[in-house]
C-alpha cells in the first residue's frame, strides 16, 4: 500500500511539473497605424476617461503616443 501511494504521488508530481504548456497565455499587441488620427497627446480627455487620467497623474505615468487609439477611419475587418 505504501508503494502504491508513493507511485501515485510521484506520478502526480511528474505530471504537474512536466505537463505544463510552455506557450504564453497572453500577448501584447502594439498598433502603429495612427497616422492622421484626430487624437493628440495634448488632449487626452478625448480618448481617456477622467479616472484614467487621474490614475496616471497619481502614479506619475506620462501619456505617450502609444496611448493614442488607432485612426477611426482605419478599415475594420
Amino acid at each position: 500500500m505504501k508503494k502504491l501511494t508513493l507511485i501515485c504521488f510521484l506520478l502526480g508530481l511528474a505530471v504537474s511539473l512536466f505537463g505544463q504548456n510552455p506557450s504564453p497565455t497572453c500577448y501584447r499587441v502594439y498598433l502603429s497605424d495612427k497616422n492622421n488620427s484626430p487624437y493628440s497627446i495634448s488632449n487626452p480627455s478625448a480618448y481617456l476617461s477622467q479616472r484614467a487620467i487621474d490614475k496616471r497623474t497619481r502614479f506619475n505615468i506620462p501619456i505617450t503616443e502609444q496611448d493614442l487609439p488607432i485612426n477611426p477611419q482605419y478599415p475594420t475587418i
